[in-house]
């Protein structure tokens, strides 16, 4: 996760949101601009604070229905990866649903969805997130879950091989065998000089083959722990009793003592040329496909509303598939 202010980015983006609903709300039902206006004002309750054990925990009340949303966020994504070991960060999206200590293989899902929940994870260059969304009464569940795999995760050579090739597989779906599946990694490589960004997420056919489970070890011992997390909890709850369990369920776990602190590309360093690149491809009608880097946003932290406007940019991806 990038440095950033959590209460102004998460309150600009709830507030951006808001706003948005709140105009579109008044056209459809004939609501005021006062309406609106007060809609806009509305306050969203967020409370900060740090566990012994470096977890830093953020809790938003909101008791509209009888649920509750926990997200975790590792700051490790394919940014953190080094050259001839590309594709962990996304391949452990992958193992964290394997089974820990306590939790058996699959059971994670199975646990979530037979009790009327939803639960996926997502890897980006910056970062890798897991999420629940559960009845308000499965809360404690949820904490479990989430807790004991961070603690005890089951990084074994059977799970290793099963989910190489599960993100192999992924990796020709996506796009290996797509007219232009490889469109992303080839403008990455060609736009970035700073390896963390020159790569894609998916990770490379021969990285994965040579992962060995020693390396796979290590890199969970380094990103996946409480000192290199947010817990996110927003829903149904009283912030003084969700703040105890996460207190009682995560203590157990372990700080990470490989933990590599990431350090941003110098934002100083433009580039002033244009680079172009062509591509003969039967499987690909003739197409011009450009982008263009913007200093005040590239990368994250060199702008001081990036981080929500990244946010917002999400948000509007999200809602657009929606139509």
């Amino acid at each position: 996760m990038s440095r950033f202010n959590i209460r102004r980015t998460l309150g600009l983006f709830l507030a951006l949101g808001i706003a948005a609903a709140g105009i579109a709300g008044a056209a459809q039902t004939g609501q005021t601009s006062s309406d609106a206006a007060s809609a806009r004002g509305m306050q969203i309750p967020i409370q900060q604070l740090t566990l012994k054990n470096g977890l830093r925990v953020v809790l938003s009340e909101d008791h509209a229905a009888p649920t509750v949303s926990l997200c975790v966020t590792f700051d490790v994504g394919s940014r953190n990866e080094q050259p001839g070991h590309t594709g962990f960060a996304h391949l452990f999206e992958h193992m964290m649903f394997q089974g820990s200590q306590n939790v058996g293989k699959g059971e994670h899902l199975i646990l979530v969805r037979v009790n009327g929940g939803d639960v996926n994870g997502t890897t980006s260059s910056d970062s890798t997130i897991y999420y629940e969304r559960v009845p308000a009464n499965q809360l404690d569940m949820a904490l479990f879950l989430e807790a004991d795999r961070m603690r005890a995760l089951r990084v074994t050579q059977a799970n290793l091989d099963n989910q190489r090739s599960t993100v192999q597989e992924e990796r020709r779906l996506r796009m290996d065998n797509q007219a232009y599946g490889k469109t992303g990694e080839i403008l990455g490589d060609l736009a970035y000089d700073n390896f963390a960004y020159k790569h894609s997420t998916m990770g490379s056919m021969a990285d994965l083959n040579a992962a060995s489970l020693e390396d796979v070890a290590l890199f969970f011992k380094t990103y996946y722990a409480p000192n290199n997390a947010v817990l996110t909890l927003v829903g149904d709850f009283k912030s003084p009793e969700a703040a105890e369990k996460i207190k009682n369920t995560s203590k157990t776990s372990r700080n990470s003592p490989h933990r590599r602190r990431w350090t941003w590309p110098n934002p100083h360093k433009q580039r002033s040329a244009e680079r172009r690149l062509k591509i003969r491809s039967r499987a690909c009608r003739a197409s011009t496909l450009s982008t263009k880097l913007s200093p005040e946003i590239h990368p994250i932290g060199t702008h001081s509303t990036c981080s929500a406007i990244y946010c917002l940019a999400g948000s509007l991806r999200g809602f657009t598939r929606g139509l």
